[in-house]
């Protein structure tokens, strides 16, 4: 059956119905409907990638350290299933209207994993990671932890700043904010303040998630991953310009230095005789 012949999905968003949107990217091949009526994403997000010892490609997935704890929404189905193909980028989903999130911006890698330490010994889900690739973000690092709810950010905020203030490698001039969703929720839909949802949104996002089906990543190790992910993030530290790296490699530079030369040929040196 057709997404566009059920009525759970009738909701009129970006001029067709949620159904119709579904039908239209399942027709352009970026969703798949399985046999058994799931769907899931053709292609998953844009994922980071590097090579291992053996000259394998190693799935970094989303290029950030994390760690799950109390709260953590499902981003791949609410992000990439619904806001990008069931509601075309022009309605935030209903299951994303509680999401908050405490960023906190740091300048060096060497700031990054300080943050992290203190984001992990939280119950909050975090990730940890840069953004010097992101042409939407202007930062070089940050950590996300996340909340359900503005009070509880709010609650938390006091004391990660305490403990960010009182670091010896931060200190009060790292940039803490409190920041609603995703951004490009924002970039699409307008400041999140004055987000707008339809009460049969709740009905529809639930009928879908049954659906769901999360693209699998076969023969990804954890531990392996995590370890890649910082050999990355030296890496990138490296190309920006970032000297705190060698924290990470033991004191010895990622690439040896080359030879360079002045532009005139240096003055002979008289020697008295």
């Amino acid at each position: 059956m057709a997404e566009a012949d059920d009525p759970r999905f009738d909701l009129i968003v970006a001029g067709a119905s949620v159904g119709a949107n579904l039908d239209d990217a399942i027709a352009r091949g970026r969703i798949l409907r399985l046999a058994d009526g799931g769907l899931t994403l053709a292609s998953p997000e844009p994922r980071r990638t590097a090579e291992n010892g053996d000259g394998e490609g190693v799935d970094l997935g989303d290029g950030f350290l994390h760690r799950r704890g109390d709260f953590r929404p499902h981003c791949g189905f609410l992000n990439g299933l619904l806001f990008h193909h069931a509601y075309r980028q022009t309605q935030v989903p209903f299951g994303c209207r509680t999401c908050f999130k405490i960023k906190i911006e740091t300048h060096t890698l060497r700031q990054l994993m300080a943050t992290r330490a203190i984001a992990e010994d939280t119950p909050y889900s975090t990730k940890s990671g840069s953004e010097a690739d992101l042409p939407t973000n202007a930062c070089r690092y940050a950590t996300y932890l996340y909340f359900s709810g503005l009070d509880a950010a709010r609650r938390a905020f006091p004391e990660l700043r305490r403990r960010i203030d009182d670091h010896p490698d931060l200190g009060t001039g790292i940039q803490m904010v409190i920041k609603r969703g995703c951004s490009n929720f924002e970039r699409k839909c307008g400041p999140s303040d004055q987000y707008r949802f339809d009460p049969r949104q709740e009905a529809l996002e639930d009928a879908l998630h049954r659906r769901w089906v999360k693209t699998p990543r076969s023969g990804r190790n954890p531990d392996t991953t995590r370890a890649m992910t910082l050999l990355a993030l030296v890496a990138i530290a490296y190309r920006i310009g970032d000297p705190t790296y060698l924290d990470f490699t033991g004191g010895r530079p990622l690439h040896t230095p080359l030879v360079s030369y002045p532009p005139e040929e240096p003055a002979p040196v008289m020697t008295p005789g």
